[in-house]
């Protein structure tokens, strides 16, 4: 088996955040094929805020695509800055959090049969609030801190849908075991 190449590619879309092209390609097995891929312009953070009593933070948005009010973890685009910078950065606009300690857990990639989105995953400890800076944009309709067990549960009934969320909820929790 091949692997895959591409004929050609035209931009069909673009906007200051992501441009979608589409690619004549040659598939692995050799036959002729067509595919839609949507660039990110910039990566993205995930962050999990967990306080000194292993309290978990997160924010409810709703999202102009799903018009669904969802919990989801603080997040946002890295605008070419270092991930440490750009979680930093969204933990103070979206929950007025200051992160005395911040690790990157891992990188992940969003729905890689389509996109090029990059994800860091991030742990942010010794909070602090400071909510004087909180960006009004962002659209937060409510920021609140839950205990890991009752997290774990809001996965399981669905509440956190967000697959990046899950991903990075999961992921600090296996971290946070092994400590």
């Amino acid at each position: 088996m091949g692997t895959w190449q591409t004929k050609d590619s035209k931009i069909v879309y673009e906007n200051p955040w992501l441009k979608v092209r589409e690619d004549r390609i040659i598939r692995p097995n050799g036959q002729d094929g067509l595919y839609g891929v949507v660039e990110s312009k910039s990566d993205a953070v995930f962050v999990v805020p967990v306080d000194d009593e292993g309290n978990v933070y997160i924010v409810q948005q709703e999202h102009y695509t799903t018009r669904e009010l969802a919990w989801q973890c603080v997040a946002g685009r890295t605008d070419g800055e270092p991930p440490e910078v750009a979680a930093r950065r969204e933990l103070l606009e979206e929950a007025g959090l200051e992160a005395g300690q911040l690790t990157v857990l891992s990188k992940a990639r969003t729905a890689a049969g389509m996109t090029t989105f990059k994800t860091s995953i991030c742990l942010a400890r010794s909070l602090t609030p400071n909510n004087n800076h909180i960006d009004e944009e962002e659209d937060i309709a409510s920021i609140r801190k839950f205990s890991i067990a009752t997290i774990k549960q809001m996965i399981f009934d669905g509440e956190i849908a967000n697959t990046e969320s899950i991903a990075a909820l999961l992921l600090a929790f296996a971290y946070l075991d092994r400590q």
